[in-house]
């Protein structure tokens, strides 16, 4: 007989098919869940970025004009609609501030990964319902064994 027989998948072979793609679903929808309930727990969050600044008051005899300047001052630099904003923020508000721009970072990555899950369970879906369909026509006898 020719090599080709080798290549004709058993009826074992082909119900494995479709349980793989099944046990790959679920992989997908446990990330998605897990995915989602951790973007839900990041809903404190400011989008933006932090920064340090040093003012120079112009003074003639002031430190400022030779050395590093006033401050450091701390900027919560914001975007909405299109238009920039700036926020003063003191001392006491900085590590807070930084952790919500954190939580901001690892919201947008978590959305990122969240949306390739989503399209991988898109196409294991329709890769499930084509196997199916074929196995359907099988049945009927559409299809040779």
């Amino acid at each position: 007989m020719p090599a080709a027989t080798a290549a004709v998948r058993t009826p074992r072979a082909r119900a494995a098919a479709p349980a793989a793609l099944r046990r790959r679903i679920r992989a997908r929808l446990a990330e998605q869940r897990v995915l989602v309930r951790s973007l839900i727990a990041l809903r404190a969050q400011v989008a933006g970025s932090l920064f340090t600044r040093f003012g120079r008051c112009g003074k003639a005899g002031c430190a400022c004009a030779e050395g590093r300047g006033h401050g450091p001052y701390y900027v919560l630099s914001r975007r909405s609609g299109g238009a920039g904003s700036f926020a003063y923020l003191g001392e006491e508000r900085v590590e807070e501030a930084r952790a919500l721009l954190t939580r901001s970072r690892a919201f947008r990555k978590g959305l990122r990964r969240l949306k390739q899950v989503n399209q991988e369970l898109v196409d294991l879906l329709k890769r499930y319902q084509a196997a199916g369909a074929r196995q359907g026509a099988r049945r009927l006898g559409l299809l040779g064994s």
